[in-house]
């Protein structure tokens, strides 16, 4: 429902341009009266009819219109009115990690006990804990029988959570976290390979052992990172993950910037900063810690399987897993800009030229309203060209 910004100045303009026309056909319909009475009527209906502001008018929304159709045709879901127009602007392109550059089908590859707990029984604390989550982690455990019965469940977005099994605190999250909530020291991480994600299941007295996860990248993910890259938009890789999974993730996709172990509210800041330093910032992110960034950065986009939290406060959906839709609708951002400018030059022009004809008497009303109607449909024509600039 929110009008776009260049819609909104169109309208203004528009809004100027018929002030302006009235106090000029006043003024002809004076000269023309005291000099020619006669022609005087069919001279001003001339001005009036000619410089109509169809075309003005239509020249922005009409090609909005159409690039908003076309998003949609690829799977983009424009929600808010400002997203075509940071979409074309935007130079700086902030990405999650887990379920957004990865699936988010998140799955157990080892248990690795410390205590003399069986990883079996680790593993119903571990699905008990996390049936309270809407994380993308929380799916590693959906299929585990006979969960743990939790209660008092308590989530630190991007870091773990917590809650009690007979009488006993439990949580399941980053080292990090765990040793802030109890008070003891994490033991060393196992051997990971790259790409797996290791949590630390405790007690309020010692760790109880390690679940690690692994995930699969998103189809399209490192082609569109180069395309991204190659329209000149400066790619960023920010999660909570360890720092050495997003490092390896990052490397992979060719991304230099990237920080891991990040809080939403570290995330939140780092956007801040890149647009206090004049850039324009799109998110791209899934979850419900990705919202406070979703909803401070210039433009936001949500994954189709994303939670309907982020998806709510995030300015586009992806309703495509394949991650290549992102430079598409940037490019056919970046076309729908110069579309909107050609459009505006042409109306502009057309309403500058036939004005001082018509004053002058040299277009007849029958001619006005041809010109008119064919300067709309030109305006109407050239935005109907991005139906097939993106193919």
């Amino acid at each position: 429902t929110e009008k776009p910004v260049q819609v909104a100045l169109a309208d203004r303009v528009a809004s100027y341009f018929v002030l302006a026309v009235l106090l000029v056909a006043l003024v002809v319909a004076l000269w023309w009266w005291q000099h020619q009475p006669e022609q005087a009527l069919w001279v001003v209906l001339s001005v009036l009819v000619v410089t109509c502001p169809c075309a003005l008018s239509l020249a922005t929304p009409a090609a909005m219109a159409v690039a908003t159709g076309e998003l949609r045709r690829y799977g983009f879901l424009v929600s808010r009115g400002h997203v075509l127009e940071v979409l074309s602007s935007a130079d700086q392109l902030i990405f999650d990690k887990t379920g957004t550059l990865t699936l988010g089908n998140m799955s157990i590859a080892h248990v690795v006990p410390l205590a003399e707990v069986p990883a079996e029984s680790l593993l119903k604390l571990a699905a008990g804990l996390e049936s309270g989550s809407l994380h993308p982690i929380a799916r590693a455990f959906s299929d585990i029988a006979d969960k743990a019965l939790v209660r008092d469940v308590n989530q630190q977005v991007g870091a773990g959570i917590s809650g009690t099994v007979e009488n006993t605190q439990y949580a399941i999250g980053q080292p990090s976290y765990i040793t802030e909530l109890f008070g003891f020291v994490a033991p060393d991480l196992p051997t990971v390979d790259p790409g797996q994600l290791p949590l630390l299941l405790a007690d309020k007295n010692q760790p109880l052992g390690w679940v690690l996860l692994q995930d699969e990248l998103r189809l399209g993910a490192a082609c569109a990172i180069t395309r991204l890259q190659a329209l000149g938009i400066e790619v960023s890789l920010l999660s909570g993950d360890r720092q050495a999974t997003v490092d390896e993730m990052a490397e992979k996709l060719g991304i230099t910037e990237r920080c891991g172990g990040m809080s939403p509210e570290q995330k939140l800041a780092q956007a801040n900063r890149l647009q206090k330093a004049g850039h324009r910032v799109i998110m791209v992110g899934d979850g419900i810690n990705d919202v406070p960034v979703l909803s401070g950065a210039d433009a936001s986009v949500a994954l189709g399987d994303a939670t309907d939290f982020a998806r709510i406060h995030a300015d586009s959906i992806l309703l495509s897993s394949n991650l290549d839709t992102l430079p598409k609708a940037i490019t056919l951002a970046r076309r729908t800009r110069r579309v909107i400018q050609q459009n505006l030059g042409w109306a502009l022009c057309y309403n500058l030229l036939a004005l001082p004809l018509a004053a002058a008497g040299m277009i007849p009303p029958w001619a006005a309203a041809i010109g008119m109607s064919a300067s709309s449909l030109l305006v109407v024509l050239n935005a109907l060209r991005l139906n097939h600039m993106g193919d």
